[in-house]
């Protein structure tokens, strides 16, 4: 095999090999967007909410902001469920969890 057709071998195994990891990031943006609907928030505040927290003060003012109007926004009990891991209903009847928690 040609040094060419190697590169173009490997490439082709690179993309292949990503495109699992792109739809599911692509149904995460999915979920974070209806989310985002069903709640009011927007979905750089979900994604912040869900995800790490950060030192920086900023971060903090804003997320427990955005934690606060999350948690009104679906009620205690699914919030709880939601940020355990478990499955909630949204109110327009869509079901949606937290991928790996």
């Amino acid at each position: 095999m040609k040094l060419a057709s190697k590169k173009h071998a490997f490439t082709l195994c690179t993309v292949l090999a990503a495109l699992p990891g792109l739809a599911i990031a692509g149904e995460e943006n999915l979920q974070v967007r209806d989310l985002a609907a069903a709640t009011g928030l927007t979905p750089s505040e979900v994604k912040m909410v869900l995800g790490a927290r950060t030192p920086y003060f900023e971060y903090i003012t804003s997320y427990a902001r955005a934690q606060k109007r999350l948690e009104q926004a679906l009620g205690t009990q699914r919030y709880r469920d939601l940020m355990a891991g478990r499955e909630i209903a949204l109110d327009n009847g869509q079901r949606f969890a937290l991928a790996g928690r």
